[in-house]
């Protein structure tokens, strides 16, 4: 509902018919008068020229605010592709980090079947115990070594290809580590 103001500014008494807030007309009222002063003090001239004055200082002002906020979009609109890349990099990272997981468990369910020392099958992942490379290897070809003791004795070999094979409870070959060693007890119906 619109209302009526009665405002002096610069001595100037003017009516104003509006439908802000008085608390918004007292405030406007307060700084234009502020700035008619200012101006008709420091220049002396009569006060529609102040007002005048005045009113080309504060559009002066509004455009200058115009092209910041033209600026400020202009950002922001660039700012949105740049959010919009990281959200798809961030999906294509995620799809990858969830295929890693995926491969991790599958090698780990693999070195179960070997028989490597393994911890924790309760979380999301499979944690293998904290040792070195080296102390890795040497649990692999121990663990292997007591799985072949418990297996029953393998039948002799026949071709060259098994013939430069280890014997199960045998030490790797020098020359040959302990991953070649475990790899040479895979067959294909380990691998999924």
């Amino acid at each position: 509902m619109k209302q009526k103001h009665s405002l002096n500014i610069a001595d100037l008494q003017i009516n104003v018919v509006t439908e802000a807030p008085a608390e918004d007309v007292e405030k406007i009222s307060g700084m234009l008068d502020r700035k008619m002063r200012e101006i008709y003090l420091a220049s002396r001239c009569p006060k529609t020229e102040a007002a005048l004055l005045c009113a080309l200082d504060f559009c002066a002002e509004r455009l200058a605010l115009q092209e910041q906020i033209a600026a400020l979009e202009e950002r922001e609109e660039k700012y949105a592709i740049v959010l919009e890349n990281f959200k798809v990099r961030t999906a294509d990272q995620a799809a990858e980090l969830d295929r890693l997981r995926a491969e991790n468990a599958a090698l780990q369910a693999l070195l179960l079947r070997c028989g490597a020392p393994v911890t924790d099958l309760s979380g999301e992942g499979i944690a293998l115990d904290p040792v070195s490379p080296q102390e890795f290897l040497e649990q692999v070809a121990e663990a292997q070594t007591e799985k072949a003791e418990d297996a029953p004795a393998p039948a002799p070999a026949t071709d060259d290809a098994t013939a430069d094979a280890p014997a199960p409870g045998d030490k790797p070959r020098k020359g040959r580590n302990a991953m070649g060693s475990m790899f040479d007890l895979l067959s294909f119906d380990d691998v999924d």
